[in-house]
């Protein structure tokens, strides 16, 4: 098939991880054997405001709608030379004008968008979802709020490439657990307890150092126009935003609880700067030199704190078995879809839960080596790239190989 595919919020792959879905999707795309045009349209000018879903400024608009007409100018085009098969996006609201579709539509090319942050900020892909002709979401459970908006929901989940995400040899393991990932919801929570009952443990990722350097979630810069976490600006903004959601009562006591949330926050960062090690260059190779690699898989129900937590799959339940590590991440039902539970991988509910298994995988290396080895096998076998593109084709009725 020729793909044409708008997945890079940026071309520059330094803001908004402008290459990290086009460097996931394009070389399994390629190994399957079809074409890949990718879009040179900038997102960049969109993606600055992509956190506003609807009601959008003049400026926006105008930013928005150019956008929009470049990309389908670009299809235009590219179509002319020889027939597009399928369009490909990962769209916001903010990116694209969803009366764009009905140009791409009118060309005979079917529509899919990826997107995979609608368990707690669906509202920023509502309006897109509604007007694809597919809307390829990797949670699970989000498939009810794509058929509340009239959206055509696929669920399929995310995978690793093994050729970005694999076991690095010769390696000399060191006797401790590591988190590689950035501070975002209850992450600190978790490995607060882990230091505090003396379990070994580094931590890799942005925000652990300094306030100033986490962003909001896994993929999500912090806006540009958002003031700084801790500052008096950003607590009124807070406060105002709750109130005009949630009137007097109700917003007044999500801001307190919001409030006294940032300041454990704030003890906890002390507490965890030391077992900081800034970011890693190499993932992989960071993976390879632990005996346990730990994952938290919670997120704000709402994408803020003080709302309800929600565990759900992420891409390093799959990049991490596949990098052959052992394996302990946060339970939910959808994982164990994906592996077999203690075999292949490991688990934890609770605090407690995830202290004894990993001092248990620490103490006992020859038990690691074994979920190791089972967990590569199995993310190597059935969960990489190419076998979701292969899923999503059949899912979509377009035939893989074509």
């Amino acid at each position: 098939m020729r793909i044409f595919c708008a997945v890079r919020h940026a071309n520059d792959p330094h803001y908004y991880y402008g290459g990290l879905w086009s460097d996931n999707f394009d070389p399994a795309l390629r190994r399957l054997g079809h074409e890949v045009v990718e879009s040179k349209v900038d997102l960049l000018p969109a993606s600055r405001f992509m956190h506003v879903h609807s009601h959008f400024t003049k400026a926006q608009s105008e930013v928005r709608a150019r956008i929009t007409q470049q990309t389908v100018d670009e299809i235009y085009r590219a179509h002319s030379e020889r027939p597009l098969d399928l369009f490909l996006s990962y769209f916001y609201n903010a990116h694209f004008h969803p009366a764009g579709f009905d140009d791409i539509h009118r060309l005979g090319i079917p529509t899919v968008n990826f997107y995979c942050n609608s368990m707690y900020q669906f509202e920023w892909v509502s309006e897109i979802a509604a007007k694809v002709d597919f809307s390829w979401h990797p949670e699970k459970q989000a498939r009810s709020l794509y058929l509340k908006v009239g959206a055509n929901p696929v669920w399929v989940q995310m995978g690793a490439d093994p050729d970005i995400y694999h076991p690095v040899t010769e390696v000399i393991r060191e006797p401790k657990a590591c988190f590689v990932g950035q501070r975002y919801c209850d992450r600190d929570r978790w490995l607060a307890r882990l230091v505090q009952n003396r379990v070994p443990v580094d931590i890799y990722g942005s925000g652990w150092l300094t306030e100033d350097d986490g962003v909001a979630g896994d993929g999500d810069t912090v806006p540009p126009d958002t003031p700084r976490a801790g500052s008096a600006a950003a607590y009124l903004a807070v406060m105002q935003e709750n109130i005009a959601k949630n009137g007097w009562i109700s917003g007044g006591l999500r801001t307190l609880r919001q409030g006294i949330y940032a300041i454990q926050t704030r003890r906890l960062r002390s507490l965890l700067r030391p077992y900081a090690k800034g970011r890693a260059n190499s993932v992989p190779e960071v993976l390879g030199k632990y005996e346990v690699v730990l994952n938290f898989n919670n997120v704000w129900a709402d994408g803020r704190s003080g709302s309800r937590l929600i565990p759900h799959v992420r891409l390093r339940d799959f990049e991490a078995p596949m990098c052959r590590s052992c394996y302990l991440t946060g339970y939910s039902e959808e994982i164990e879809e994906f592996y077999e539970i203690g075999r292949e991988i490991d688990t934890y509910g609770t605090p407690a839960e995830l202290i004894e298994k990993a001092r248990f995988y620490l103490s006992h290396p020859e038990a690691a080596e074994e979920l190791r080895e089972a967990g590569y096998r199995r993310a190597l076998r059935d969960h990489t790239w190419d076998s979701r593109f292969e899923k999503l084709f059949r899912n979509i009725g377009l035939r893989p190989g074509s």
